[in-house]
């Protein structure tokens, strides 16, 4: 089984990668109404974010648009490959707030990312610019779809290492970034509930504290990244680096870390958030 459902995302990959970009996404709004539709559940959650964003900062965030921008992070990757991306997109992209990196690439980053637009596409953008990339992958079920993922994502430009039990991740990208890795984390959420406390847009939140941590380990900085559609041009946006403060107890400056980086996740999802495809708890009040 496992077998056949790998040949079939390989087979739509196959396909798709010929297609023009353009008229691939269309099919988002054909698929995505339909996802919102069979996802009941799931989509009545999002309408309760939607009165959250209401009362606060009266902030547009549309269920509808968010499943839709969902398909099309899942087309996009289908179709993402380096061939495509060097032909058919590499002159298409800005990139907002560079001098924010300049001084700093020479040593270890930690860029931390919210799940907004396609972080899959930021791997090229990110090594045309002379970025060292390393990215911690989740283990699939379906060893096949993993290791096939895992391939394209190298060939990119991004190095991946494999997270989960038993791996030892935390002190192995230590040592990746003290010899000079850029590691990205996807960090506004916490899969196995185990996150830290966060304010997030005036409300309690769980988000991991690896970022943070990783930060107050080796004193690298962490930079705030996105990469989004902004006036239909693909856009990757750099906020600004900061430092986990040190403090004698280790917990506050971790929660004060965590502090930082929520404000600046905030700020990049309000630019769209209906491109902050995260559907899965985030607040505490979700899980």
């Amino acid at each position: 089984m496992k077998k056949i459902q790998f040949l079939i995302i390989k087979s739509f990959h196959n396909i798709f990668k010929f297609i023009n970009l353009n008229i691939l996404l269309t099919l988002s709004y054909l698929i995505g109404p339909i996802y919102y539709a069979v996802s009941f559940k799931n989509s009545f959650n999002l309408h309760r974010r939607k009165k959250r964003f209401s009362e606060y900062r009266n902030i547009k965030y549309n269920p509808l648009s968010v499943k839709i921008n969902y398909v099309k992070y899942w087309l996009e990757t289908i179709w993402l490959t380096k061939e495509n991306f060097n032909k058919k997109l590499s002159k298409k992209i800005d990139i907002q707030n560079i001098e924010y990196i300049s001084n700093i690439k020479n040593d270890g980053i930690i860029f931390a990312l919210p799940h907004i637009g396609n972080w899959e596409m930021a791997i090229p953008v990110g090594k045309s610019i002379g970025l060292d990339l390393l990215a911690v992958a989740e283990p699939l079920q379906n060893e096949y779809v993993l290791n096939w993922f895992t391939k394209l994502r190298e060939e990119l430009g991004c190095e991946i290492l494999l997270g989960g039990k038993g791996q030892n991740t935390f002190e192995l990208l230590v040592n990746k970034l003290n010899n000079g890795k850029h590691v990205c984390l996807l960090s506004e959420r916490s899969l196995n509930k185990s996150g830290i406390a966060t304010e997030f847009f005036n409300d309690v939140a769980t988000f991991p504290k690896g970022p943070v941590a990783l930060s107050l380990k080796t004193q690298l900085p962490i930079v705030p990244t996105a990469f989004l559609k902004i006036n239909k041009r693909y856009t990757l946006i750099f906020e600004k680096p900061f430092y986990v403060p040190l403090f004698e107890n280790e917990a506050i400056s971790i929660q004060q870390g965590l502090k930082t980086l929520s404000k600046s996740f905030e700020k990049l999802i309000t630019i769209d958030p209906n491109q902050w495809h995260s559907i899965q708890p985030v607040w505490t009040d979700e899980y």
